[in-house]
Protein backbone atom coordinates (compact mmCIF):
# COMPACT_ATOMS: atom_id res chain seq x y z
CA UNK A 1 0.00 0.00 0.00
CA UNK A 2 0.68 3.97 -0.55
CA UNK A 3 2.93 5.36 2.50
CA UNK A 4 1.84 9.24 2.92
CA UNK A 5 4.58 11.11 5.09
CA UNK A 6 6.84 13.55 4.77
CA UNK A 7 9.93 11.49 4.72
CA UNK A 8 8.72 11.12 1.02
CA UNK A 9 7.43 14.07 0.29
CA UNK A 10 10.68 15.53 1.29
CA UNK A 11 12.77 12.46 -1.15
CA UNK A 12 15.10 13.28 -3.71
CA UNK A 13 12.66 11.82 -6.68
CA UNK A 14 9.85 14.03 -5.00
CA UNK A 15 12.12 17.33 -5.40
CA UNK A 16 12.79 16.62 -8.67
CA UNK A 17 9.26 16.42 -9.93
CA UNK A 18 8.52 19.59 -7.82
CA UNK A 19 11.31 21.73 -9.76
CA UNK A 20 9.87 20.32 -13.27
CA UNK A 21 6.25 21.37 -12.24
CA UNK A 22 7.78 24.62 -11.36
CA UNK A 23 9.50 24.85 -14.36
CA UNK A 24 6.67 23.92 -17.15
CA UNK A 25 4.59 26.30 -14.88
CA UNK A 26 6.99 29.00 -15.95
CA UNK A 27 6.24 27.96 -19.93
CA UNK A 28 3.86 30.31 -21.90
CA UNK A 29 0.36 29.66 -22.52
CA UNK A 30 1.06 27.75 -25.86
CA UNK A 31 2.75 25.27 -23.96
CA UNK A 32 0.91 23.48 -21.15
CA UNK A 33 1.96 21.18 -18.90
CA UNK A 34 2.10 17.45 -20.54
CA UNK A 35 0.05 15.04 -19.03
CA UNK A 36 2.97 12.92 -17.38
CA UNK A 37 3.93 16.17 -15.10
CA UNK A 38 0.19 17.61 -14.25
CA UNK A 39 -0.10 19.32 -10.72
CA UNK A 40 -2.25 16.38 -8.83
CA UNK A 41 -5.45 18.29 -8.26
CA UNK A 42 -5.16 18.70 -4.34
CA UNK A 43 -2.01 20.42 -4.87
CA UNK A 44 -3.31 22.82 -7.28
CA UNK A 45 -3.96 26.23 -5.55
CA UNK A 46 -6.66 27.11 -7.96
CA UNK A 47 -8.65 24.37 -6.90
CA UNK A 48 -7.81 24.31 -3.13
CA UNK A 49 -6.69 27.80 -2.34
CA UNK A 50 -6.25 26.48 1.10
CA UNK A 51 -3.12 24.59 0.13
CA UNK A 52 -1.98 22.05 2.66
CA UNK A 53 -4.30 23.16 5.88
CA UNK A 54 -7.41 22.66 3.54
CA UNK A 55 -6.47 18.43 4.98
CA UNK A 56 -3.66 19.05 7.36
CA UNK A 57 -3.63 20.76 10.75
CA UNK A 58 0.48 22.64 11.62
CA UNK A 59 0.84 20.07 14.55
CA UNK A 60 -0.02 16.72 15.39
CA UNK A 61 0.89 13.44 17.08
CA UNK A 62 4.42 12.23 15.25
CA UNK A 63 3.67 9.10 12.74
CA UNK A 64 0.02 10.01 12.03
CA UNK A 65 -1.08 11.88 9.02
CA UNK A 66 -2.28 15.33 11.33
CA UNK A 67 -5.54 15.51 9.86
CA UNK A 68 -8.05 18.09 10.56
CA UNK A 69 -10.77 15.69 10.53
CA UNK A 70 -11.09 11.93 10.55
CA UNK A 71 -10.46 10.69 7.16
CA UNK A 72 -13.78 9.79 5.61
CA UNK A 73 -15.32 12.96 7.71
CA UNK A 74 -12.49 14.69 5.74
CA UNK A 75 -13.03 13.73 1.95
CA UNK A 76 -16.89 14.06 2.43
CA UNK A 77 -16.18 18.02 3.09
CA UNK A 78 -15.59 18.55 -0.52
CA UNK A 79 -16.85 15.49 -1.72
CA UNK A 80 -20.36 15.16 -0.04
CA UNK A 81 -23.49 16.73 -0.36
CA UNK A 82 -22.37 20.21 0.54
CA UNK A 83 -19.60 19.93 -1.64
CA UNK A 84 -17.39 22.82 -0.08
CA UNK A 85 -14.67 23.65 -2.73
CA UNK A 86 -13.48 26.84 -4.97
CA UNK A 87 -16.08 28.53 -6.25
CA UNK A 88 -16.72 27.29 -9.97
CA UNK A 89 -15.65 24.13 -9.33
CA UNK A 90 -17.19 21.08 -10.16
CA UNK A 91 -16.74 18.72 -7.47
CA UNK A 92 -18.36 15.30 -7.52
CA UNK A 93 -20.50 14.06 -4.55
CA UNK A 94 -19.07 10.65 -3.66
CA UNK A 95 -20.99 10.71 -0.18
CA UNK A 96 -24.45 9.76 -1.76
CA UNK A 97 -22.82 7.30 -4.02
CA UNK A 98 -21.56 5.68 -1.30
CA UNK A 99 -24.28 5.61 0.78
CA UNK A 100 -26.45 3.40 -1.95
CA UNK A 101 -27.58 -0.21 -0.93
CA UNK A 102 -24.34 -1.99 -2.55
CA UNK A 103 -21.16 0.20 -1.96
CA UNK A 104 -18.06 -0.08 -0.79
CA UNK A 105 -17.94 0.40 3.23
CA UNK A 106 -15.44 3.05 4.12
CA UNK A 107 -18.51 4.83 5.96
CA UNK A 108 -18.48 1.39 8.09
CA UNK A 109 -14.76 0.61 8.38
CA UNK A 110 -13.89 3.98 9.05
CA UNK A 111 -10.85 4.09 11.59
CA UNK A 112 -9.40 0.86 10.49
CA UNK A 113 -6.55 2.03 7.90
CA UNK A 114 -3.33 2.33 8.98
CA UNK A 115 -0.69 4.56 7.25
CA UNK A 116 1.36 2.56 5.63
CA UNK A 117 -0.29 -0.83 5.51
CA UNK A 118 0.56 -3.31 3.11
CA UNK A 119 -2.01 -5.17 0.62
CA UNK A 120 -2.66 -7.41 0.00
CA UNK A 121 -3.86 -8.26 3.56
CA UNK A 122 -1.20 -10.88 5.18
CA UNK A 123 -2.71 -11.33 8.54
CA UNK A 124 -6.25 -13.14 8.70
CA UNK A 125 -7.13 -11.70 12.05
CA UNK A 126 -6.51 -8.10 10.47
CA UNK A 127 -10.63 -6.46 10.61
CA UNK A 128 -11.77 -6.53 6.94
CA UNK A 129 -11.60 -2.59 5.47
CA UNK A 130 -11.10 0.12 2.83
CA UNK A 131 -10.58 3.48 2.86
CA UNK A 132 -10.70 5.95 0.57
CA UNK A 133 -6.38 5.99 0.91
CA UNK A 134 -6.68 2.68 -0.70
CA UNK A 135 -7.54 3.58 -3.95
CA UNK A 136 -6.38 6.79 -4.09
CA UNK A 137 -3.24 9.18 -3.37
CA UNK A 138 -4.47 13.23 -2.67
CA UNK A 139 -0.98 14.04 -3.12
CA UNK A 140 -0.82 12.73 -6.42
CA UNK A 141 -4.28 11.76 -8.09
CA UNK A 142 -5.30 13.65 -10.83
CA UNK A 143 -8.97 13.89 -12.99
CA UNK A 144 -7.50 11.99 -15.44
CA UNK A 145 -5.30 9.58 -13.73
CA UNK A 146 -7.23 8.74 -10.08
CA UNK A 147 -5.05 5.59 -9.05
CA UNK A 148 -1.60 7.66 -9.67
CA UNK A 149 0.35 6.97 -6.78
CA UNK A 150 -1.16 3.93 -5.60
CA UNK A 151 1.24 0.84 -5.38
CA UNK A 152 -1.07 -2.23 -7.90
CA UNK A 153 -0.44 -5.51 -7.32
CA UNK A 154 -0.65 -7.86 -10.23
CA UNK A 155 -2.38 -11.13 -8.32
CA UNK A 156 0.77 -13.03 -8.93
CA UNK A 157 2.86 -12.21 -6.32
CA UNK A 158 4.41 -8.92 -7.88
CA UNK A 159 3.79 -5.34 -7.08
CA UNK A 160 3.78 -2.43 -9.48
CA UNK A 161 7.82 -0.34 -8.55
CA UNK A 162 6.22 2.84 -10.43
CA UNK A 163 2.56 2.73 -9.10
CA UNK A 164 -0.49 0.97 -10.55
CA UNK A 165 -0.24 0.98 -14.38
CA UNK A 166 -3.80 -1.00 -15.14
CA UNK A 167 -7.11 -0.53 -13.05
CA UNK A 168 -7.29 -4.13 -11.84
CA UNK A 169 -3.78 -3.81 -10.42
CA UNK A 170 -5.67 -1.62 -7.54
CA UNK A 171 -8.67 -3.77 -7.60
CA UNK A 172 -6.57 -6.75 -7.07
CA UNK A 173 -5.12 -4.96 -3.59
CA UNK A 174 -7.91 -6.31 -1.92
CA UNK A 175 -9.82 -9.03 -3.95
CA UNK A 176 -6.81 -11.47 -4.95
CA UNK A 177 -4.73 -12.54 -2.24
CA UNK A 178 -5.54 -11.09 0.69
CA UNK A 179 -5.59 -13.38 3.99
CA UNK A 180 -8.86 -11.92 5.34
CA UNK A 181 -10.84 -12.72 2.44
CA UNK A 182 -14.53 -12.80 3.69
CA UNK A 183 -16.10 -16.31 3.43
CA UNK A 184 -17.34 -17.34 -0.05
CA UNK A 185 -15.68 -14.79 -1.79
CA UNK A 186 -13.19 -15.48 -4.43
CA UNK A 187 -10.06 -14.79 -5.58
CA UNK A 188 -10.55 -12.75 -8.82
CA UNK A 189 -7.07 -13.25 -9.51
CA UNK A 190 -7.40 -16.75 -10.22
CA UNK A 191 -10.62 -16.06 -12.45
CA UNK A 192 -8.76 -13.58 -14.66
CA UNK A 193 -5.83 -15.49 -14.66
CA UNK A 194 -4.71 -15.85 -18.57
CA UNK A 195 -3.75 -19.17 -18.25
CA UNK A 196 -7.45 -20.13 -17.74
CA UNK A 197 -9.26 -21.41 -20.68
CA UNK A 198 -11.35 -18.69 -20.57
CA UNK A 199 -12.06 -15.22 -19.07
CA UNK A 200 -13.04 -11.65 -19.54
CA UNK A 201 -10.44 -9.75 -21.13
CA UNK A 202 -9.66 -7.57 -17.82
CA UNK A 203 -5.65 -8.61 -18.19
CA UNK A 204 -5.56 -9.34 -22.04
CA UNK A 205 -7.09 -10.20 -24.99
CA UNK A 206 -9.52 -13.00 -24.55
CA UNK A 207 -9.13 -16.21 -26.34
CA UNK A 208 -12.94 -16.58 -28.00
CA UNK A 209 -11.44 -16.83 -31.82
CA UNK A 210 -15.02 -16.01 -32.74
CA UNK A 211 -17.27 -14.19 -30.01
CA UNK A 212 -21.20 -13.54 -32.21
CA UNK A 213 -22.99 -11.82 -29.99
CA UNK A 214 -20.17 -8.95 -29.37
CA UNK A 215 -21.28 -5.21 -30.24
CA UNK A 216 -20.14 -3.54 -33.04
CA UNK A 217 -18.17 -1.55 -31.08
CA UNK A 218 -16.04 -4.97 -29.58
CA UNK A 219 -14.18 -6.87 -31.10
CA UNK A 220 -11.91 -9.98 -30.12
CA UNK A 221 -8.86 -8.18 -29.33
CA UNK A 222 -10.74 -5.88 -26.80
CA UNK A 223 -9.78 -5.05 -23.63
CA UNK A 224 -12.40 -4.15 -20.51
CA UNK A 225 -12.11 -2.97 -17.40
CA UNK A 226 -13.36 -3.83 -13.90
CA UNK A 227 -15.23 -0.47 -13.86
CA UNK A 228 -17.00 -1.55 -17.02
CA UNK A 229 -19.28 -3.71 -14.95
CA UNK A 230 -18.88 -2.25 -11.48
CA UNK A 231 -19.60 1.25 -10.58
CA UNK A 232 -22.00 4.06 -10.53
CA UNK A 233 -25.80 2.89 -11.99
CA UNK A 234 -25.92 6.57 -12.51
CA UNK A 235 -24.55 6.65 -15.90
CA UNK A 236 -24.68 11.12 -15.20
CA UNK A 237 -23.12 10.49 -11.81
CA UNK A 238 -19.69 10.23 -10.43
CA UNK A 239 -17.86 7.05 -11.97
CA UNK A 240 -15.59 4.49 -10.32
CA UNK A 241 -16.52 1.55 -8.16
CA UNK A 242 -18.04 3.34 -5.02
CA UNK A 243 -21.33 2.31 -4.86
CA UNK A 244 -24.62 1.26 -6.69
CA UNK A 245 -28.13 0.01 -6.28
CA UNK A 246 -26.94 -3.24 -7.87
CA UNK A 247 -25.20 -5.52 -5.99
CA UNK A 248 -22.18 -6.48 -6.09
CA UNK A 249 -21.41 -2.46 -7.03
CA UNK A 250 -22.79 -3.03 -11.00
CA UNK A 251 -23.61 -0.28 -13.65
CA UNK A 252 -26.67 -2.03 -14.15
CA UNK A 253 -29.31 -4.88 -13.58
CA UNK A 254 -27.81 -8.34 -13.84
CA UNK A 255 -30.69 -10.93 -12.53
CA UNK A 256 -29.11 -13.57 -10.81
CA UNK A 257 -32.39 -15.34 -9.95
CA UNK A 258 -35.22 -16.85 -12.64
CA UNK A 259 -37.38 -14.08 -13.95
CA UNK A 260 -38.99 -13.65 -17.31
CA UNK A 261 -35.89 -12.58 -19.80
CA UNK A 262 -36.06 -8.73 -20.91
CA UNK A 263 -34.04 -5.82 -22.05
CA UNK A 264 -33.96 -4.93 -18.61
CA UNK A 265 -33.10 -8.09 -16.84
CA UNK A 266 -29.87 -8.77 -18.46
CA UNK A 267 -29.10 -4.92 -19.15
CA UNK A 268 -25.42 -5.22 -17.78
CA UNK A 269 -24.36 -8.26 -20.30
CA UNK A 270 -26.39 -6.39 -23.20
CA UNK A 271 -24.00 -3.61 -23.00
CA UNK A 272 -21.55 -5.35 -24.52
CA UNK A 273 -23.27 -8.37 -26.24
CA UNK A 274 -25.80 -8.15 -28.70
CA UNK A 275 -28.89 -9.31 -27.16
CA UNK A 276 -30.97 -9.86 -30.73
CA UNK A 277 -27.42 -12.04 -31.08
CA UNK A 278 -28.06 -14.23 -28.19
CA UNK A 279 -31.71 -14.97 -28.47
CA UNK A 280 -30.91 -15.73 -32.09
CA UNK A 281 -28.57 -18.83 -30.89
CA UNK A 282 -26.09 -17.64 -32.72
CA UNK A 283 -23.35 -18.20 -30.26
CA UNK A 284 -25.17 -21.25 -28.73
CA UNK A 285 -28.09 -23.10 -30.19
CA UNK A 286 -29.93 -23.00 -27.30
CA UNK A 287 -29.58 -20.08 -25.74
CA UNK A 288 -33.22 -18.52 -26.74
CA UNK A 289 -34.57 -22.18 -24.95
CA UNK A 290 -32.58 -21.52 -21.80
CA UNK A 291 -32.79 -17.81 -21.09
CA UNK A 292 -36.46 -17.25 -22.37
CA UNK A 293 -38.71 -20.64 -22.40
CA UNK A 294 -37.28 -21.92 -19.28
CA UNK A 295 -36.19 -18.58 -17.70
CA UNK A 296 -32.10 -19.54 -16.43
CA UNK A 297 -30.28 -16.27 -15.88
CA UNK A 298 -27.15 -16.23 -17.22
CA UNK A 299 -25.17 -16.82 -13.94
CA UNK A 300 -26.72 -20.56 -14.13
CA UNK A 301 -24.00 -21.46 -16.39
CA UNK A 302 -21.65 -18.67 -16.70
CA UNK A 303 -18.74 -16.61 -14.75
CA UNK A 304 -18.45 -13.01 -15.47
CA UNK A 305 -14.88 -13.04 -14.38
CA UNK A 306 -14.07 -15.99 -15.91
CA UNK A 307 -13.60 -20.28 -15.80
CA UNK A 308 -10.38 -22.34 -14.48
CA UNK A 309 -11.59 -25.72 -16.35
CA UNK A 310 -14.09 -24.35 -19.28
CA UNK A 311 -14.07 -22.55 -22.32
CA UNK A 312 -16.99 -19.17 -22.95
CA UNK A 313 -17.14 -18.65 -19.35
CA UNK A 314 -18.85 -21.95 -18.44
CA UNK A 315 -18.74 -22.21 -14.33
CA UNK A 316 -22.08 -24.01 -13.20
CA UNK A 317 -23.42 -21.98 -10.12
CA UNK A 318 -24.19 -24.48 -7.48
CA UNK A 319 -27.09 -23.02 -6.25
CA UNK A 320 -28.91 -24.32 -9.18
CA UNK A 321 -26.96 -26.80 -10.84
CA UNK A 322 -26.01 -29.98 -9.72
CA UNK A 323 -25.06 -33.67 -10.43
CA UNK A 324 -27.53 -35.55 -12.37
CA UNK A 325 -28.36 -38.96 -11.27
CA UNK A 326 -25.24 -40.38 -12.70
CA UNK A 327 -23.61 -38.45 -10.31
CA UNK A 328 -22.29 -36.14 -13.48
CA UNK A 329 -21.72 -32.69 -13.60
CA UNK A 330 -20.03 -32.07 -16.70
CA UNK A 331 -19.70 -29.54 -19.39
CA UNK A 332 -18.63 -30.94 -23.39
CA UNK A 333 -17.78 -28.56 -25.45
CA UNK A 334 -16.59 -30.30 -28.62
CA UNK A 335 -19.50 -29.30 -31.05
CA UNK A 336 -18.96 -25.42 -31.67
CA UNK A 337 -22.45 -23.98 -31.06
CA UNK A 338 -23.49 -27.07 -29.86
CA UNK A 339 -21.95 -28.83 -26.60
CA UNK A 340 -23.67 -30.70 -24.15
CA UNK A 341 -24.26 -30.13 -20.72
CA UNK A 342 -24.14 -34.01 -18.09
CA UNK A 343 -26.04 -32.44 -15.08
CA UNK A 344 -29.55 -31.78 -13.41
CA UNK A 345 -30.78 -28.11 -13.74
CA UNK A 346 -33.45 -26.58 -11.01
CA UNK A 347 -34.94 -23.60 -12.51
CA UNK A 348 -38.11 -22.30 -11.22
CA UNK A 349 -39.34 -25.36 -9.75
CA UNK A 350 -38.69 -27.77 -12.18
CA UNK A 351 -35.55 -30.33 -12.91
CA UNK A 352 -34.13 -30.62 -16.33
CA UNK A 353 -31.69 -34.02 -16.35
CA UNK A 354 -29.38 -33.93 -18.59
CA UNK A 355 -27.74 -37.45 -19.38
CA UNK A 356 -26.38 -40.22 -21.74
CA UNK A 357 -28.90 -43.13 -22.11
CA UNK A 358 -27.91 -46.14 -24.57
CA UNK A 359 -26.12 -43.76 -26.52
CA UNK A 360 -28.68 -41.52 -26.58
CA UNK A 361 -27.89 -37.66 -24.96
CA UNK A 362 -31.44 -37.04 -22.97
CA UNK A 363 -33.31 -34.29 -21.62
CA UNK A 364 -35.52 -35.75 -19.11
CA UNK A 365 -37.25 -38.21 -21.54
CA UNK A 366 -36.62 -36.27 -24.36
CA UNK A 367 -33.63 -38.21 -26.37
CA UNK A 368 -31.68 -37.15 -29.26
CA UNK A 369 -29.69 -40.18 -30.75
CA UNK A 370 -26.13 -39.29 -32.72
CA UNK A 371 -25.32 -36.95 -29.81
Amino acid sequence: MHRINIHSLLSKHWLNALLLLIAFSLLPAPYPLPPAFAVPTHLDRSKVPQGCGACHKGHGQRGTLMLNSPEVSLCFKCHGFSRKGTPGESLTDIYSVINKPSNHPVIDTAGYHMPGETLPEKNPATPRHVSCYDCHNPHESTKGKPFKGINGYSGKGARSRHGAEKEYEVCYLCHSDSANLPSGETNIALDFDTSNPSYHPVENYGKGKSVPSLLRQYNTSSIITCSDCHGNDDPSGPKGPHGSIYSPILRDRYDIQPVAESPSAYRLCYSCHDRNSILGDESFKAHKRHIVYSETPCIACHDAHGSRIYPALIRFDDRLVTPNSMGELTYMPFIPGKPRCFLSCHVNGVNYEHRLTNGQYCINADCSPGW
